[in-house]
């Protein structure tokens, strides 16, 4: 989808960053921006319009963007696409992967950053992940899993779990936040998963951690396509 086919919603309690970011998107080419001074308004809105991306500050009154989020999953309300606006550090990153969204964005920023997410958000999935890091990462990770569920991707008994930008495993090995190499192993019938990703989110209580994708090979990138297409999950990256 293009943006100026796309719907988008800016949620934030300043006025005036409100109306920089609504005015931004209208001279990119956007024809429908919708706005919303809390999250409260936000649900109000959304349920009386489609909308494609979220663009939502964190800190807000009445109800802010965690909130927001998770009352669009308690109602089972999906937004493709939700982007973080904060100013601040204490988001449950995942949490917040797990309940869709995919984009965070620290204040002060750039617009090109802004414009670098959307583009990234609106582009067709079998558009991305198939250009290889410039600068190959220096960690790597290799998983082998036993089995997974017949016709799906998503296997909590065997510490798998895919997202619809990249999935959560299991492992003991001291991996930091950052570029990362994988290479996931299953049964003969599934390919392997192989390529480089993000790590975003690590917790050293249950040894779990969270890949955003950047580049699949291309055979784990047509299976992961599918399972994405006909799963349709919720979650950017899942938790286990």
């Amino acid at each position: 989808m293009k943006l100026n086919e796309a719907s988008v919603m800016v949620v934030d309690d300043e006025t005036a960053l409100r109306d920089i970011f609504a005015k931004w998107l209208r001279q990119s080419g956007c024809h429908k921006v919708l706005t919303a001074g809390n999250g409260h308004e936000a649900i109000e809105t959304i349920a009386q319009n489609e909308v494609d991306v979220l663009i939502t500050d964190v800190r807000m009154p009445v109800m802010d963007g965690v909130d927001l989020v998770r009352k669009l999953a308690e109602i089972n309300r999906r937004v493709p696409c939700i982007i973080f606006v904060s100013g601040f550090g204490d988001v449950d990153l995942r949490e917040m992967y797990d309940l869709g969204v995919e984009a965070f964005l620290t204040k002060p920023f750039h617009l090109e950053d802004l414009a670098t997410s959307l583009a990234t958000a609106l582009a067709q999935r079998s558009d991305l992940w198939t250009v290889p890091m410039e600068t190959a990462p220096r960690q790597s990770l290799r998983i082998g899993i036993e089995s997974l569920d017949e016709g799906t991707a998503d296997s909590q008994q065997t510490c798998f779990r895919l997202g619809r930008g990249g999935f959560s495993t299991r492992s003991a090995e001291a991996i930091g936040l950052g570029k990362i190499t994988f290479d996931c192993r299953f049964s003969p019938r599934h390919p392997p998963l192989k390529g480089e990703g993000y790590v975003r989110w690590r917790s050293r209580t249950d040894h779990t951690l969270g890949i955003e994708f950047a580049y699949l090979d291309a055979p784990g990138r047509e299976w992961i396509l599918n399972a994405i297409e006909r799963e349709k999950p919720l979650s950017f990256i899942p938790t286990l």
